[in-house]
């Protein structure tokens, strides 16, 4: 019998027991963010020179301990060693070092240049302050670098974390709390939640000032819903159905290395994955030929054999998923090329790399993304109909172009409904720090990494100061007509396009001017 106060974690590869960690009991869970919240009041004013020292141990830690991690990633959620180590581990790294360099010039007061006369001796910022409790919720298919996007930021602007991660992958959590605490982030400021959705669904309402959540769209309905009775702000990084356009002139083995790898990888368990490819028909033949050859050469097996190519589907969840899926495209008339079978003989839950041939033109779209190895090929009889269908999708998160011509690639880019392009490659874009992160659509709200990420973990208030302190404003009470004439005019003199009336309109703005001046002249010798 399972026991509901222990998680355990399964290799999806071997189906045998990774290791197991308490659950925090839901009770539990408010209390975790009222210690937070305590050590948050003290956080806040440490200096961002220390926080920035704390971060650059972080660093040096997990370069330290990668290859474990890189190991307990494989073994936790099934993708090769190799993309654990190279892609997902380096990527996190560099994350760290962009985020440390970067405090500085992201944190600290903006001023504000005021263009209007009125106001160019006063003195206007944003002021960037930290928000409080941030409740942090992610999924198991990027367990180290998708939560590094919020934490990092977060902890640097001042804030205190509350970290769920996956019920798939609840020891990569544990080495990320062990690097936090190790590195000098006291432990109030850095609390860890492990459990399944309902611990998630506890945090959203346990009183935290802001919800970060990267999963399906369906659930993140409901926890935009659920935060929306707290007025609490969210941001959602949710489900893509990523299409891929090949145009007619595309150099045909750069791009079907580079979209059968954007398709395939991590078990195609990207939310950023290639699942439709749009594909000039005057190359389709040539460009399906040579997806299927190189994906007949695909090694599948267990991750940490450095030979492998594609480890398995993450849970039985998941293998059953993508088995639906199949089931329903072969009932709409779509054809299978290659694969649409789990592989029985695996211990394990591996799917074959499939290949599905959808050469009509209305759109075949599941209501959620795949997250599996399925590509779904449609030939078009020019770029236009492959943007319009492109553009179909209630998805929004990201797309690439596959193109010899640049400048067309930047053209049809900027056609695409999506937070993201990529142009001649897939998926990287999210390992990249400075690239700010978002969805369109059914795809998500709000940003990671970059500028507008760091944005996200602050309050930016404005001050507005007038070192006038002594001087009677002409547009405070009492009203008057002259007044009005005053301003009638100055409205003319500031913005109107013909000269000849900004020159007439000069007398009256001086007029009501001067009348200002003595008021306040008055009023200073009084003081």
């Amino acid at each position: 019998m399972l026991n509901p106060r222990i998680l355990i974690s399964i290799n999806p590869a071997t189906l045998e027991k990774v290791g197991q960690v308490k659950a925090t009991p839901i009770g539990e869970i408010s209390k975790k963010v009222e210690a937070a919240r305590k050590a948050y009041y003290s956080w806040k004013q440490v200096t961002l020179k220390e926080r920035v020292k704390i971060l650059r141990r972080m660093q040096q830690l997990l370069l330290e301990r990668s290859e474990d991690i890189a190991k307990l990633i494989t073994a936790e959620m099934g993708r090769p060693y190799t993309e654990s180590l190279v892609i997902e581990l380096q990527a996190s790294v560099d994350l760290m070092g962009y985020c440390a360099s970067q405090a500085n010039r992201l944190l600290r007061d903006r001023p504000l240049h005021l263009h209007h006369l009125l106001f160019k001796r006063r003195k206007s910022l944003l002021d960037i302050q930290p928000l409080g409790v941030m409740g942090i919720i992610t999924p198991w298919n990027w367990p180290l670098l998708i939560p590094l996007g919020f934490i990092l930021p977060a902890i640097l602007s001042g804030n205190a974390v509350v970290f769920k991660p996956s019920e798939l992958t609840p020891l990569v959590g544990e080495e990320i709390r062990k690097i936090c605490i190790d590195a000098g982030i006291p432990e109030g400021v850095f609390q860890l939640v492990q459990g399944p959705g309902s611990a998630g669904k506890a945090l959203v309402s346990s009183g935290v000032n802001k919800i970060f959540f990267t999963g399906s769209t369906s659930v993140g309905r409901h926890v935009m819903e659920q935060a929306s009775h707290s007025l609490i702000n969210v941001v959602l990084e949710l489900g893509g159905s990523d299409p891929a356009i090949v145009c007619e002139d595309v150099d045909i083995e750069n791009a079907t290395s580079g979209i059968v790898w954007g398709t395939m990888n991590n078990c195609g368990q990207n939310c950023n994955s290639i699942e439709r490819v749009y594909v000039h028909q005057s190359v389709s033949d040539e460009f399906i030929n040579r997806v299927i050859q190189k994906i007949q050469k695909l090694k599948i097996g267990e991750g940490m054999a450095l030979s492998t190519d594609m480890g398995p589907l993450a849970s039985a969840k998941q293998l059953k998923k993508v088995k639906e899926f199949i089931h329903q495209t072969k009932r709409k008339g779509a054809e299978i090329l290659f694969g649409g079978k789990a592989i029985s003989h695996l211990h394990g839950y591996y799917f074959q790399p499939t290949v599905i041939l959808w050469n009509k033109m209305i759109p075949i779209l599941p209501e959620e993304e795949i997250f599996g190895p399925v590509m779904i090929v449609t030939p078009v009889e020019d770029i236009q109909k492959a943007i319009e269908l492109a553009n179909q999708s209630h998805f929004g998160l990201s797309a690439s172009v596959w193109t010899r011509d640049l400048k067309q690639g930047e053209w049809i880019a900027n056609q695409l409904e999506t937070g993201s392009v990529m142009i001649n490659d897939s998926v990287v874009s999210f390992g990249v720090p400075e690239a700010s992160w978002t969805g369109v659509k059914n795809s998500g709200i709000g940003w990671v990494h970059g500028d507008k990420g760091f944005d996200e973990m602050v309050n930016i208030q404005h001050i507005h100061v007038d070192p006038q302190y002594h001087s009677q404003k002409f547009w405070w009470f009492p009203y008057s007509e002259k007044m009005m004439l005053g301003l009638r005019a100055g409205l003319v003199f500031l913005f109107h396009k013909n000269i000849f009336k900004k020159l007439k309109a000069v007398p009256l703005v001086l007029k009501s001017f001067s009348s200002y001046l003595l008021v306040n002249r008055r009023k200073k010798d009084k003081i």
